[in-house]
């Protein structure tokens, strides 16, 4: 009986954080669009050019004689 009176409190605390996560995202806008990220997939994206890098001046041998 006595460990009711922790683990209540306990599992109010964290019901009312998780309450508190899920009401802030839903706020930000989190859920409004649930149904196109699975679709997108489908979409064929545009291919956009690697960007190449300049070669490494360092690569090689290092030393100056």
């Amino acid at each position: 009986m006595e460990a009711l009176y922790l683990t209540i409190p306990m599992a109010m605390c964290i019901a009312a954080f998780f309450l508190y996560v899920f009401i802030t995202a839903f706020r930000k806008g989190q859920f409004e669009d649930i149904e196109s990220p699975k679709y997108r997939m489908f979409f064929e994206e545009e291919e956009y050019p690697q960007n190449k890098a300049k070669p490494n001046q360092t690569d090689g041998p290092t030393s100056k004689s």
